[in-house]
C-alpha cells in the first residue's frame, strides 16, 4: 500500500540533472526508495517507478490507463497543453486505440522499413554530402541529426521537404522539448495544426499514395477516423516522427565523440557492431529525459507497491535503464552487453508504432557517418552542449563538429 502525503512535502519532479546523465536521486531512490511518490510540474502527485521489473510490469498493464484528459487526471505540464487532446493517440485506450493503430501499423512493421532502408540511406549520403561540401565546422544537430529523420517522414507521410525545417520548432512545442509559456506552446501547436489542415486538403484536392493518402480513405472511405482524430494522427506522426530519433541521435553522438573518441573508434574498427550500439546507446541515454504518466483506473499490484484506483505513475524514460539488476555495471557502455532490450519505446499495446523505423534511421545514420566522416570529433566538450530544457523532452540545440 503506497502512502499519500500532501503534495508539498513531495520532491520536486524531474530531478536537477546534466540532460544527458541521470538524476542520482534516480540511483538512490532505486535503492531505498522505489515506490515513492513525486511532485510533478502540474503540481501533482505520482509515484515514481525506476526498476526494470516494475516498468516492464506497468507497461504492460492495461488498468495503467493512457488517457489523462479527464478533469482530475494528473498532469505533466502546466495547463493550457495539447497533450488534454482526447483525440491524440497517446490518450486512447482499449478498442479505440487499438482501432486506430490498426490504421497506420502497416506502414511502419518490419518489412515495409526494409523498403524504406535504402531511401534513409540515399538522404544519409545526400546530407553528408552537403556537409563535406560546405566544408567544417558544421552543426550536426540542425545538419544531421533532425534533418535525416524529418526528411524521412516527409517522404513516408506525402508532406513537402522544403517544409521540413518549419517542423522543428512546432514539434518541440508539440512534444514539450522547449522552454515555452503554455501560452506559446499552443500557439505554435496551433500554426502546426493548420499546416497540417491545409496539407490535408490539398491531398484530397490531388490525391496520391503516400501515408496521408491512406489516412484520408479511413476518414472519407470506411469512416473510421473522425476529422479531428486524422488532423491528430497525421500532426503526431510529423512530430514524433523527427523529435525522438534527432533526440537519440545527437546524444549517440554526444557520447561516442566524448572521452578521447574511444567508443567512436571502436565502431570504426567493427562496423558490424552499429546495430549492438544503437541498442546500448538507447538504454544507456534513455532517448530523451522524457517522462510517461499512466493513470491507475484499478487497484494494481506491481513488483515494488501497490498502485490504487486514481492514483498516477510516471516512468522517466532514463531510469529502468540503468537498474543495475536488469543491467550489471549499468553506468557503462558496452556494445557486447547480453541483457534484456531496452523498454525505451514502451511495452504492451502501446509500444512504439516507429520503433521499426527509428531504430533502421540511427543504425544507418551513424553507419553513414561512420564511414563517410571516419574523423567526425565534437569542437566542444561533453558538458559544454546546450539543451533545450524541455519540460517533457530536452533536447540538444546544437552539437558543433568538425573532420
Amino acid at each position: 500500500m503506497t502512502e499519500t502525503v500532501g503534495t508539498a512535502d513531495l520532491p520536486s519532479y524531474p530531478f536537477p540533472s546534466d540532460s544527458l546523465t541521470p538524476p542520482a536521486e534516480f540511483a538512490e531512490r532505486r535503492a531505498t526508495c522505489p515506490f515513492g511518490q513525486v511532485r510533478l510540474p502540474s503540481g501533482d502527485p505520482a509515484i515514481l517507478l525506476l526498476t526494470y521489473r516494475d516498468v516492464a510490469a506497468a507497461m504492460a498493464d492495461t488498468r495503467l490507463s493512457h488517457d489523462l484528459t479527464g478533469p482530475d487526471a494528473p498532469r505533466m505540464t502546466v495547463e493550457p497543453s495539447f497533450l488534454q487532446d482526447p483525440d491524440i493517440l497517446l490518450n486512447k485506450d482499449g478498442e479505440d486505440h487499438l482501432r486506430i493503430r490498426r490504421i497506420v501499423a502497416s506502414a511502419f512493421t518490419p518489412r515495409r522499413v526494409e523498403r524504406w532502408k535504402p531511401v534513409i540511406e540515399q538522404v544519409a549520403d545526400e546530407l553528408i554530402d552537403a556537409l563535406v561540401t560546405a566544408g567544417p565546422p558544421a552543426e550536426l544537430v540542425s545538419e544531421y541529426c533532425f534533418a535525416l529523420p524529418v526528411r524521412i517522414i516527409c517522404r513516408l507521410l506525402g508532406v513537402p521537404e522544403r517544409d521540413a525545417l518549419r517542423f522543428r520548432v512546432w514539434s518541440n512545442a508539440f512534444s514539450s522539448g522547449a522552454q515555452m509559456t503554455p501560452e506559446e506552446t499552443m500557439a505554435q501547436v496551433g500554426a502546426f495544426l493548420g499546416y497540417v489542415a491545409e496539407l490535408i486538403a490539398a491531398k484530397r484536392a490531388e490525391p496520391g499514395e503516400d501515408l496521408i493518402d491512406d489516412l484520408i480513405a479511413a476518414r472519407d472511405g470506411a469512416d473510421r477516423l473522425t476529422e479531428h482524430e486524422l488532423l491528430s494522427l497525421v500532426t503526431g506522426l510529423i512530430a514524433v516522427g523527427n523529435e525522438t530519433t534527432s533526440t537519440a541521435l545527437s546524444r549517440f553522438l554526444a557520447e561516442l565523440l566524448n572521452d578521447g573518441r574511444k567508443l567512436w573508434n571502436d565502431l570504426l574498427a567493427d562496423p558490424s557492431l552499429v546495430p549492438a550500439a544503437v541498442d546500448e546507446l538507447l538504454r544507456y541515454t534513455g532517448l530523451s529525459n522524457s517522462t510517461m504518466l499512466r493513470l491507475a483506473v484499478a487497484d494494481v499490484d506491481l513488483p515494488s507497491g501497490r498502485v490504487e484506483a486514481g492514483q498516477a505513475i510516471a516512468i522517466p524514460s532514463n531510469g529502468a535503464m540503468r537498474d543495475p539488476e536488469a543491467y550489471p555495471d549499468p553506468d557503462t557502455i558496452r556494445f557486447d552487453r547480453r541483457a534484456p532490450m531496452p523498454l525505451i519505446f514502451g511495452g504492451g499495446p502501446h509500444y512504439c508504432l516507429g520503433a521499426h523505423l527509428a531504430k533502421a534511421e540511427l543504425s544507418i545514420g551513424l553507419g553513414a557517418l561512420l564511414r563517410r566522416l571516419p574523423t567526425l570529433r565534437m569542437t566542444v566538450e561533453r558538458e559544454e552542449l546546450e539543451f533545450s530544457g524541455g519540460e517533457i523532452v530536452d533536447s540538444m540545440i546544437a552539437l558543433p563538429a568538425a573532420w
